[in-house]
């Protein structure tokens, strides 16, 4: 009985082994579900502020006229030595202050205006005048501004803002003013 039951059981030991191994190897471990993503946010609308009502009272124009005429008076002429048309040191900051000025009112033409003291010849001081003027349109260039809206022009010693006859007087002659519109 022994011999039967070794032959007997050792199909049913082979089908078990075979089962085992099918088990260890054939199943398919599963990996723990993953968490579905997140849904996407919600969609939020832009909602774009409506343009402020026009001005219809005119105070922004009336400031931004304000704010010009206020940088009109602040232009400063400059001031020359006798028989010279080279910007002196001292008066180079007036020329930055001046462009500054001008870089901020784009819509501004700008003439400057060469005068000279009532010493020489009329035609020696219109040229002195046309001198001085291309000064200050170079300084102005060399300092941003667009050389289309620069004009020149000599008044010799035409207008003069004092009409005294001392180095006093003379000095403040001799100068470009600067002409906006």
């Amino acid at each position: 009985m022994t011999k039967q039951f070794h032959s007997r059981a050792l199909p049913i030991v082979a089908v078990l082994i075979v089962a085992l191994a099918f088990a260890a190897v054939g199943c398919k471990k599963h990996a723990p579900k993953e968490a579905p993503p997140p849904p996407p946010p919600p969609k939020v609308e832009q909602v774009t502020p409506p343009p402020p009502p026009p001005d219809t009272t005119g105070q922004a124009e009336r400031e931004m006229r304000a704010a010009m005429e206020a940088d009109r008076g602040r232009i400063q002429s400059i001031y020359f030595d006798f028989d010279k048309s080279d910007i002196r040191a001292d008066q180079r900051g007036m020329v930055t202050t001046d462009a500054d000025i001008f870089r901020k009112w784009t819509q501004w033409q700008v003439t400057v205006e060469g005068n000279c003291d009532e010493r020489g010849t009329a035609e020696y001081n219109l040229a002195l005048g046309e001198r001085r003027a291309n000064a200050g349109k170079s300084a102005l260039v060399a300092a941003g501004i667009d050389a289309g809206r620069v004009t020149t022009i000599s008044n010799g010693k035409e207008k003069p803002v004092d009409p005294g006859h001392t180095e006093s007087s003379w000095a403040k002659n001799r100068r470009d003013d600067f002409k906006v519109k």
